[in-house]
């Protein structure tokens, strides 16, 4: 939750119903969903950036850039870390 209350997923839904960040959002990728699923599950989990990056042994400005969709970029190493943090199993699949 931040400071004024709101979740990112209840930012999200309320964003999402403007058609034009809609398509946006749909159109960046992959990189940009994972970042907010990221943000979401640690969320989820009640904990803040700060509490996670320690957890992950990376700075805050560094999980915050994870979790930012413009600026994101991954390698399948620090996803699995990102998973094992937030007690998810990591799925890597092509279809």
């Amino acid at each position: 939750m931040n400071r004024r209350g709101t979740t990112l997923k209840g930012f999200l839904k309320n964003q999402l119903k403007d058609p034009a960040f809609r398509k946006a959002y749909r159109d960046t990728g992959l990189s940009a969903k994972l970042a907010v699923r990221i943000a979401s599950l640690r969320e989820e989990r009640g904990l803040t950036q700060l509490a996670l990056a320690r957890k992950l042994k990376i700075s805050q400005q560094a999980l915050s850039s994870l979790e930012d969709p413009s600026s994101a970029n991954y390698t399948l190493g620090t996803l699995q870390r990102i998973a094992t943090a937030l007690k998810k199993d990591l799925v890597v699949e092509l279809r």
